[in-house]
């Protein structure tokens, strides 16, 4: 009997021990398995949070009437701005003397959106300090001064709130991102970045033939300046000396056009003027220069320069008035005074046309394709910006204007040649004039006899043709063309790209 109680409690014992090894490989499971989800739900997390900045990215990227915009309207800077993103409207919160505001986040427009139950989790219902998603300007302790950014030197640096005008501000990112049980706290840094345009005067092409050099800017139809205007430039503003007879507006034969420069006293050689639609810059450097007509500063005349060396056009700041590799150019003249620039014509024998993808920001046409949304019908649109695509490619014709004026504003991207055509009729003037680039990917010439209405081309910004320039004889008599540099105008045609605000720094905080 002994022997058997011995081996009812050596059973028991075995069946205890097993039932505490299962239950301690059950813990083990159960909490290996929980740090695996917690695992993966800190790696989550972080594209939660990238989630948070690509919203914020994208709009601080809108243009400032988009009911979406969210960045500091106030200029100088608000130091003490913030927004709030929340996932439910609580706009009566906003405190517009203190820069305070409040906004729903773009989640919100998600078909059976449940703010209990986010896509993303980095903000929350009602305001909760320090959890709530955030975006501020990077300021010093009293917020008397903000961070700016110079995309130049990749730096920053403190300055007053007025620095706007001249550099972007950074802005920091809070965010509280979620995921199951993980939570990280993370602020990171964003800011614009200012691309490198690449673009090296108002009319930036391959190659020019002799003839059409001839034609083109031995005519009185052709105004040229590399000097940098202002994006808000009217239409109707033409180079041109403004001590001369005015040539027709753009898309009139009656009314004269308006020049970018202003004569204040004097007439002829003694004619003394400032400029009107130009940026100007602080220095007056001496830089490279050719057949320069040109305002002096010093003695107040207009003249025309034939040094090496002109150390006045740089007051408004500017790029040559034409770029190519033509030789053909060299042939300076009187000819040539409706060119200005820095210098007005520039021949680079090495000079490439560069890709319309690398312009925009993009590491491959595929790239752009796939972000831009392109029109392929021009539309009359002068305030919004717009990405059109016209032609087929290589070999296609592409013919502008239209008859119907038209007044655009962004890129025209011309996929195949560009043409200008006249005819022997009467008829309405034909116009287009269009502020940011136009990029043709083959040639640009003009085809048709002396048409009795005039057919105008003008551009503020950049004219790039990575063919030829083609002949132009008719160009003084039936079509006028007018091409004014414009930083604003080319950087404005990236604005609603996400690529141009630039995440600069990253920190987690737990």
């Amino acid at each position: 009997m002994k022997k058997k109680g011995i081996a009812l409690v050596t059973t028991i014992m075995i069946l205890l021990m097993l039932s505490l090894l299962s239950a301690g490989l059950f813990f083990t499971i159960k909490n290996e398995t929980a740090i695996s989800n917690y695992q993966a739900n800190s790696i989550q997390v972080i594209s939660i949070a990238e989630s948070a900045i690509d919203e914020i990215k994208h709009r601080m990227n809108l243009i400032k009437t988009d009911s979406n915009f969210i960045g500091d309207t106030s200029n100088p800077l608000n130091p003490n701005w913030e927004t709030i993103i929340l996932f439910e409207d609580h706009s009566e919160l906003d405190d517009s003397t203190m820069g305070k505001f409040f906004k729903t986040s773009l989640q919100t427009n998600i078909n059976g959106f449940n703010p209990d139950n986010p896509e993303m989790d980095y903000t929350t219902k009602n305001y909760e300090e320090g959890t709530s998603l955030r975006i501020r300007h990077k300021t010093n302790e009293d917020k008397t001064m903000i961070y700016f950014y110079d995309s130049k030197t990749e730096k920053q640096f403190l300055g007053t709130p007025s620095l706007i005008n001249q550099y972007p501000s950074v802005e920091v990112v809070e965010i509280t991102a979620r995921s199951g049980k993980a939570v990280k706290k993370i602020l990171a840094e964003i800011a614009k970045q200012e691309l490198d345009m690449k673009i090296e005067a108002s009319l930036f092409t391959g190659t020019l033939s002799s003839t059409s050099f001839l034609t083109l800017f031995g005519s009185s139809g052709t105004f040229v300046s590399g000097h940098n205007h202002r994006l808000s430039t009217p239409f109707n503003v033409v180079p041109f000396d403004p001590t001369t007879p005015a040539p027709k507006a753009p898309g009139s034969s009656s009314s004269s056009a308006i020049s970018d420069w202003s004569v204040k006293t004097g007439t002829g050689s003694y004619a003394t003027g400032e400029p009107l639609y130009l940026v100007e810059i602080d220095s007056v450097d001496s830089h490279p220069g050719k057949n320069h007509y040109f305002y002096n500063y010093y003695d107040g005349t207009w003249n025309i320069n034939r040094i090496e060396i002109d150390p006045y056009c740089s007051k408004a700041g500017c790029v040559a008035g034409v770029t190519t590799t033509s030789s053909s150019a060299g042939n300076y003249g009187t000819s040539k005074k409706q060119i200005f620039g820095n210098p007005d014509i520039m021949i680079k024998y090495e000079s490439v046309v560069p890709e319309l993808y690398e312009i925009l920001g993009y590491a491959s046409e595929e790239e752009m394709n796939e972000a831009i949304n392109w029109e392929t019908t021009l539309v009359d649109d002068p305030d919004s910006v717009r990405y059109f695509k016209l032609g087929s490619g290589l070999g296609s014709v592409v013919d502008l204007p239209t008859n119907t004026p038209t007044r655009t504003m962004g890129v025209i991207w011309i996929n195949g040649d560009l043409r200008i055509r006249s005819f022997l009729f009467f008829g309405s003037n034909k116009l287009l004039q269009h502020k940011g680039l136009i990029y043709v990917d083959g040639d640009f010439y003009q085809s048709g006899f002396i048409s009795l209405s005039k057919t105008d081309f003008w551009v503020l910004g950049s004219l790039l043709v990575k063919g030829d320039v083609g002949d132009f004889s008719f160009l003084a008599s039936s079509t006028r063309m007018f091409f004014l540099y414009s930083k604003e105008a080319l950087i404005n045609t990236l604005k609603e790209s996400t690529f141009y605000y630039r995440l600069i720094g990253w920190k987690e905080v737990y």
